[in-house]
């Protein structure tokens, strides 16, 4: 069996993750699968059973500033019976369950970073509550043991914390009221920069210090004709032909339609198409359209925000709090 953690690192497989946020090692035999770019799938036999699950998260905590805390933190529950020890600036957490007739054991590994850069993995491995496996599962164990040892972490802080800390202050971040034509209210992050154009019909709102994120918001109407909106009394199925008409040319993917009181609509999807500057790029623009019908015409408010960056983690935590700021936008007209 596996008896020198150096030697078991320096003989396996080196997995990284995150930009080397964390490294892991692994027996040669064994079939790794990149689920996404914070999980994996690890098996030890060609039976692919049992599997690995690993996941890697990276967060900012302020309030996770005393070991007893960091602790409490690890603990789902204070009556399993679990071990936990700490060894310079990582905590290891471990114990066993049984669910119903399978078996599960639970790994974690938190590194903590001064002054409150957190990076948390998680090792689950569940197999059949059956003295038959016990054969199978003990060296996979044994050999499991050694792999939670082995993981480093990065000793200085990686883009993944830093879009960790982008995430906490944006979740914890001081919102002020924006109304934009008198016709939408926003609440939208205090540090953020609103430009509006010379004939104030859209606004550029930039997001970060360096103007690199930004989303355009704009506003524009549709005359209705009197004779169809006295034969158009379904407003649904109006504005369901409009979404048509808006996107008939347009490669969507991911949409979705919300409906909610006094003929209010939102609408969203993602936007792709060719970099006309560089037929090898493709741009990607998440768009939302809030819509409301109202005796003469349609109100629309249209969003767009581009995913730019190469760190699709980055775009969506930026997408996440625009989810969050147009879900709750409040039309005025």
């Amino acid at each position: 069996m596996i008896n020198n953690q150096n030697s078991f690192q320096g003989k396996n497989k080196k997995i990284e993750l995150l930009k080397s946020t964390a490294t892991l090692f692994f027996p040669k035999n064994c079939d790794i699968e990149h689920k996404d770019s914070n999980t994996l799938e690890v098996s030890f036999f060609k039976e692919k059973y049992p599997v690995l699950g690993i996941h890697i998260q990276c967060f900012d905590n302020p309030k996770l500033n005393t070991e007893h805390r960091i602790k409490e933190y690890l603990i789902d529950d204070d009556q399993l019976n679990f071990k936990l020890e700490r060894k310079k600036n990582n905590f290891y957490l471990n114990y066993e369950v049984k669910v119903e007739n399978e078996k599960l054991v639970i790994y974690k590994v938190l590194s903590f970073l001064k002054p409150r850069t957190f990076r948390l993995m998680r090792f689950a491995l569940t197999w059949p509550d059956s003295k038959g496996v016990k054969k199978i599962i003990d060296p996979i164990l044994e050999t499991l043991s050694v792999i939670v040892s082995s993981v480093n972490f990065s000793t200085s802080r990686t883009v993944y914390d830093e879009l960790a800390s982008l995430d906490y202050k944006l979740s914890s971040s001081r919102l002020l009221n924006y109304d934009f034509w008198n016709a939408i209210k926003l609440e939208i992050p205090s540090k953020w920069k609103v430009e509006h154009s010379k004939d104030k019909d859209f606004a550029n709102i930039f997001m970060d210090s360096k103007d690199n994120f930004y989303f355009l918001i704009e506003r524009f109407f549709i005359n209705l004709n009197k004779n169809s909106t006295s034969k158009q009394n379904n407003n649904d199925k109006l504005v369901e032909n409009l979404i048509k008409e808006i996107t008939k040319e347009v490669n969507i993917t991911n949409a979705k339609f919300k409906k909610s009181e006094d003929n209010n609509y939102l609408f969203y999807f993602v936007a792709t198409e060719q970099d006309p500057k560089d037929s090898t790029d493709i741009i990607r623009n998440k768009i939302w359209y809030r819509i409301k019908v109202l005796e003469e015409k349609i109100l629309i408010i249209s969003f767009v925000f581009e995913l730019s960056s190469s760190i699709e983690l980055e775009n969506q935590i930026y997408l996440e709090k625009l989810n969050q700021i147009i879900d709750s936008s409040e039309i005025l007209a």
